[in-house]
């Protein structure tokens, strides 16, 4: 309804309702039936209801003509999209309450015109906004294309990559699996991470994903378990690589699991996800066929050597031999059935059996020394099984399998290897060797093919010492001959007496050089000795002297060939040489008098006028340098003009001519002794009298802390030190000297007891100088590990004790050359 139409029934209904009340009030009056009442009633209808028709006009005009029609061309524009027009009224509104509300309306109007450009002009920008943002996704919606493209294709690429990896990675785990050799790595916890080669199962019988390590290389050995956990615990806190590889170096290197030989080898790699941490691969290689070989190579070493013992020392060879039999017959059967206890005849022979092993051991019968220790064996497990309480019994069924005969046929097994060798003649005559050149020589021979170069050379050494002669007994010819020679010039001489050491050369080898001092000896009669009357005037006795001395001297022979004589002018010596030509007088001027009679060697260089049957050639003394250069000696002369001549010959010895035996024994005694007056003299630590250990058979039991250092040279070794806790503070207290310190931490007892054994072993080499070129000691490792224990398979083991106020202090020298002659005792077994 328009607001005309409601304006005009508003109209009609307020001018009519008055009507109707008079109408109805003149009714009522009783006036509906006078005209005059009527005819006023109908003009006021009519003129109510002309005003009515008229009046919402008139309001409109009056009140919305000029604002609806404002309004209305407002609306037109704004609907015509035109936001900046504005209806003509007042911008704030009437505080007097009065104001029309067609204004407030178009005020509102305004406002909300207003609103719709600002919000038109926010649209636009949004829209604009909206636009570039779609332009940008459409953008990155194809580089998304481009790079879903492109990764599509790397993914392509990563799948083909992966199954070649994949491939790889079967081909390398398959390699892995049937390359003979296990492959695990195990972290700080020492478990076993969860991959390892199908070989450590064949290995150690069992999956061992999640195993100890310790546990698994030592099963039924809690104390070597805490040796190696205390070994890796060290490795792994260890930054620096050279200490690093020295605790790395006391690891086992080989185990023997049943009947199979594993060789063990470490290294620290990085964890393969977290660069951070550190693991050890171990790789595990199985080299039973190479020890069952190398065991057949060294049964062949051990009959070489104790042939060379048995040809060198053929005396004692011959006489242990009936010793032992006599031993084996005889001596052990009454022993065994005599009337003394049982726990005194157990003593009686395991006493006896542990000599024989030692001397026959010494003399190379490999074989019967394995089987006496076998025995030995035995014997000490019935000692400490029955701890004591021993009866004939028991005795009687050690025995069994060690009958007399059983013993003797070790020897006689060795006999039979000895004569195929030697042949049949060796063993004709208790004092003398019979051996024929043939088999002499095939023996060294077989040597050179089957020995190591070092163990080759000292073994042959020895066989050829058997033809060596006193380096005296090779000149025993010019005694007579000087005698003829001095008969010959006319002059008077004293017998010639060769005197000094008895030192054994080889005859062959010092030939040529014992032959050209025939030179020096005429020289020294021809040219060296005055004739009787001269020797007169010079107040000398008539008879000239020449002596001939051998010595030894720090690896050298030294023979001195002096004479009484006229002795050597170093002015004569220099004419004759410019005379020769053998140098320019200016160059005979600047030598020196030493230079000077050296040219007396040079070639072309003689004094005498002309050339006889004795001298004049000028060849003789430059052969004797000859001879003497080839051995690598040199030559000193001491010359007084008046008093006489001494020629000086040194020559380099040959090592099995001077070189003395290591002592291994000799040697850990003299560490353990100087251990003793060290803690005596620098710390004030009393110690009883040095004992030695009785210990099993390749195992170093250990006490609290422990120090190991590594040797090499002539001796190869390991040398091993342990001490209880108290004593190695004491020695931390006197080195660190800190009163303060309550408590140390381990890394100062740990180089306090490293630097005490340090010092401990450079003083022995220091009291043994003829070994202290020949030894090279390492850098000492330490470590905590109580109760622990350290196995060597195939290691001769020295142990001395020593008890003092403060604990026990313990020494072990572990021989890598103990068993068979060979480096090779660091193998550990189970």
């Amino acid at each position: 309804m328009t607001i005309k139409t409601r304006l005009l029934v508003i109209s009609l209904f307020f001018g009519l309702l008055p009507i109707v009340v008079m109408v109805m009030a003149g009714n009522q009056a009783g006036l509906s039936t006078n005209r005059d009442f009527q005819n006023t009633m109908a003009i006021a209808l009519m003129v109510t209801v002309l005003v009515g028709l008229l009046m919402p006009g008139l309001i409109r005009y009056w009140f919305f003509s000029n604002q609806i029609q404002k309004m209305k061309e407002f609306c037109q524009q704004v609907k015509a999209g035109r936001y900046d027009v504005l209806l003509n009224v007042p911008a704030e509104r009437n505080t007097e309450d009065n104001e029309n509300e067609l204004i407030d309306l178009m005020r509102d109007m305004n406002w909300m015109v207003h609103r719709i450009k600002v919000n038109e002009s926010e649209l636009r920008q949004v829209v604009s906004d909206l636009e570039k943002s779609q332009a940008e996704i459409q953008l990155q919606k194809k580089e998304l294309e481009e790079v879903n493209a492109a990764q599509l294709v790397v993914q392509h690429q990563l799948q083909g990559r992966t199954l070649e990896l994949t491939e790889a990675v079967a081909k390398v785990r398959n390699l892995l699996d049937n390359a003979g050799q296990g492959f695990l790595s195990f972290g700080e916890d020492l478990k076993v991470a969860g991959e390892y080669s199908a070989e450590c199962v064949m290995i150690f019988n069992q999956e061992i994903q999640g195993k100890l390590v310790p546990g698994l290389l030592y099963p039924e050995d809690k104390g070597q378990q805490v040796f190696l956990t205390a070994l890796f615990k060290k490795i792994f806190q260890e930054d620096n690589a050279f200490l690093r590889e020295n605790y790395f170096s006391l690891l086992p290197e080989e185990l023997q699991f049943a009947e199979s030989y594993i060789q063990i080898s470490y290294k620290l790699i990085n964890h393969p996800v977290d660069l951070e941490r550190k693991e050890i691969l171990v790789i595990l290689t199985d080299i039973t066929q190479q020890r069952e070989m190398e065991k057949k190579i060294q049964e062949e070493k051990n009959v070489l050597s104790m042939v060379v013992r048995a040809v060198t020392h053929y005396q004692e060879f011959n006489k242990a031999m009936k010793e032992y039999e006599l031993f084996c017959r005889e001596e052990l059967p009454e022993l065994l059935f005599s009337q003394e206890a049982a726990v005194q005849k157990l003593n009686t022979v395991f006493r006896a059996v542990h000599t024989w092993k030692g001397t026959l051991g010494q003399l190379g019968m490999c074989r019967v020394a394995a089987g006496l220790h076998e025995l030995e064996s035995d014997l000490a497990k019935l000692r400490d099984e029955k701890n004591g309480h021993i009866d004939q019994a028991d005795l009687v069924t050690c025995f069994v399998a060690y009958q007399p005969e059983t013993l003797y046929s070790w020897l006689e097994q060795e006999l039979i290897q000895l004569k195929k060798i030697l042949g049949d003649q060796f063993f004709l005559q208790d004092e003398t060797i019979v051996i024929e050149n043939c088999k002499l020589q095939q023996l060294e021979e077989k040597i050179q093919r089957s020995l190591s170069k070092d163990q080759a050379r000292i073994f042959i050494a020895e066989l050829q010492r058997l033809r060596y002669k006193p380096f005296g007994d090779l000149l025993n010819m010019f005694p007579e001959y000087i005698a003829n020679v001095a008969l010959n010039q006319g002059k008077e001489i004293s017998p010639l007496i060769i005197s000094g050491t008895k030192t054994l050369v080889d005859p062959v080898k010092y030939h040529d050089f014992t032959k050209s001092l025939v030179h020096v000896f005429r020289n020294a009669v021809a040219h060296g000795l005055e004739t009787p009357d001269e020797r007169l005037e010079a107040g000398k006795e008539i008879a000239g002297r020449i002596t001939c001395n051998i010595e030894e001297d720090r690896g050298n022979l030294v023979v001195t060939i002096a004479d009484d004589g006229r002795g050597i002018d170093e002015t004569l010596i220099r004419e004759f040489a410019v005379v020769k030509g053998i140098c320019t007088e200016t160059a005979a001027c600047s030598l020196t008098n030493d230079e000077v009679v050296q040219l007396i060697f040079a070639d072309g260089f003689s004094s005498a006028a002309t050339a006889n049957e004795l001298s004049g050639r000028g060849v003789g003394l430059s052969a004797v340098k000859y001879e003497i250069e080839k051995l690598g000696g040199h030559i000193e002369i001491l010359t007084e003009v008046g008093k006489g001549t001494q020629f000086i010959f040194i020559v380099p010895l040959s090592v099995g001519e001077c070189e003395a035996e290591f002592d291994v024994s000799h040697f850990g005694e003299q560490v353990i002794s100087q251990a003793k007056n060290f803690l005596k003299n620098e710390f004030g630590i009393l110690s009883e009298a040095i004992g030695t250990m009785e210990t099993s058979p390749g195992i170093v039991n250990m006490r609290n802390i422990s120090t190991f250092i590594d040797v090499k040279g002539a001796f190869a070794g390991r040398l091993m030190i342990s001490a209880d806790e108290a004593l190695v503070k004491r020695l931390a207290d006197c080195c660190l000297k800190d009163s303060s310190i309550d408590a140390y931490e381990e890394i100062w007892l740990e180089s306090a007891f490293a630097e005490f054994f340090n010092t401990t072993v450079g003083n022995s080499l220091q009291q043994l100088p003829s070994w202290q070129e020949g030894i090279d000691i390492g850098a000492p490792v330490t470590i905590w590990a109580e109760g622990a224990s350290a196995k060597y398979r195939e290691a001769a083991i020295y142990s001395w004790k020593l008890n003092t106020d403060l604990g026990k202090i313990q020494l072990s020298l572990i021989s890598f050359m103990g068993k068979g002659g060979d480096e090779n005792g660091t193998c550990v077994s189970c």
